[in-house]
């Protein structure tokens, strides 16, 4: 299951408009920078700044998704044993 935040995507003029909110799925994330006071977010298929800050997107990405929680990858990307619960 993917996992969605709503994010609201920056505009060059400082204008906010209604459409601008958009879904980000963490899970194709590469990388979450501070720039100004705004965020570029890197995913595998491009980058967008957002206006949200660090501290908020990453308070989103850990807000309660319904008690279900997926397994962490180690360092090698396989699922670590601690995190089965067989």
């Amino acid at each position: 299951m993917a996992h969605f935040v709503k994010l609201t995507q920056a505009s060059p003029t400082g204008y906010t408009e209604e459409d601008s909110r958009v879904l980000f799925n963490l899970d194709t994330v590469i990388s979450v920078e501070p720039v100004g006071d705004q965020t570029m977010i890197q995913t595998r298929w491009g980058r967008m700044t957002v206006e949200e800050d660090l501290d908020t997107i990453l308070d989103l990405a850990k807000a309660d998704r319904g008690g279900f929680e997926a397994p962490q990858l180690d360092s090698i990307n396989r699922i670590s044993e601690e995190s089965l619960s067989l």
